[in-house]
């Protein structure tokens, strides 16, 4: 009995290696691809622009927030935006659009 159990536990051993092999690979590949986008955003200066939206939305007023957040105009920009998401994908089927 001791020698199968010696061998599950060798086999979970051997399986977690190869998990985290594989997590480790998907994590580095996905590392490369953030730095290609980020240095690509670099490149077409979209960088500055992403800055001077967020600056433009800092001048926005607490009491502005308020009724934004009251009213859950987060929600609703991003259904908007999802729906035209779809819309867009659904339009690009062959059968469909």
């Amino acid at each position: 009995m001791d020698l199968i159990t010696d061998f599950a536990a060798w086999l979970k051993s051997i399986l977690e290696q190869i998990a985290q092999f594989v997590m480790d690979a998907v994590f580095l590949v996905l590392g490369w691809i953030w730095s290609a986008f980020v240095a690509l955003l670099d490149t077409l200066g979209l960088t500055s622009q992403i800055d001077r939206a967020g600056q433009a939305l800092d001048g926005i007023p607490d009491s502005v927030w308020y009724f934004m957040n009251m009213f859950e105009i987060h929600y609703g920009l991003g259904v908007i935006f999802a729906a035209y998401g779809i819309r867009f994908f659904i339009r690009r089927l062959p059968v469909v659009g």
